[in-house]
């Protein structure tokens, strides 16, 4: 089992053998780790210099020979980490690239997974604030209400604040009696002004949701587009509060 987790940490089969061989005897020479993995000593040696590179482990000398440890298994965590950060930061400068890019860019999302992805990359964008307009029953066919729990938490967390103009339904009305501890604010419209899909505008990005039929999403990305639609929800919470 450990075997196939160190696998999706970026280990290679030998890497996970050894490091868990490692794990098993403590400080050991590259001779007893060929034994205790079956590996050549030839490979064993080479496995140990990558495990060695990649700070994963640690060596010492004793006698005429030289000894291997996992002086701190916490490493793989604190690796991951790194390249969480490292990853955000990317995905920030490439993201900060696109929106002065002229043109419009443009996603498009079929299906459940694709529709989660489009709702997880409002996380991932992190911004100040969320504008959504909902029709939260429809919404909801698309999810799972685990996940979104979750998420609307991993939401709190960030300080992502939303304001939500909503359709007027029982569970909207059960939403919003939660606005106070959610970090937003929501303004239930009247039945008059029906509408069967979802629109989120964040950061400089517009996303439409609908969960009717085939589950469809789409994200445009232009900032004048974006401040279009800014303008039009500001006009709307306005007019609706």
């Amino acid at each position: 089992m450990y075997k196939i987790d160190l696998y999706k940490l970026g280990f290679s089969e030998k890497e996970a053998e050894v490091y868990l061989a490692l794990n098993t005897y403590g400080p050991s020479p590259a001779s007893t780790l060929s034994r205790a993995t079956k590996i050549k000593r030839t490979s064993v040696y080479d496995v140990l210099n990558s495990l060695l590179a990649k700070n994963l482990i640690a060596s010492f000398k004793q006698g005429s020979y030289t000894y291997y440890s996992i002086d701190d298994v916490n490493k793989i965590l604190y690796q991951e980490k790194e390249k969480l950060r490292l990853a955000e930061r990317v995905m920030n400068e490439l993201k900060e690239q696109q929106l002065h890019q002229s043109g419009v860019q443009v996603n498009h999302y079929i299906g459940e997974e694709g529709y989660r992805e489009m709702y997880e990359e409002i996380l991932r964008a992190n911004p100040k604030e969320l504008l959504v307009w909902i029709h939260l029953d429809e919404f909801y066919r698309a999810l799972d209400p685990v996940r979104e729990d979750e998420w609307t938490k991993e939401r709190i967390k960030k300080k992502i604040h939303t304001r939500l103009l909503m359709q007027n339904t029982s569970m909207a009305r059960d939403f919003k009696s939660e606005d106070h501890c959610s970090c937003r604010q929501t303004i239930l419209l009247p039945k008059e002004n029906l509408f069967q899909s979802n629109c989120f505008v964040y950061d400089g990005n517009v996303t439409f949701f609908d969960a009717h039929d085939k589950i469809t999403g789409i994200r445009i990305r232009h900032p004048r587009l974006y401040e279009m639609q800014r303008q039009i929800f500001e006009m709307n919470w306005k007019l609706f509060s």
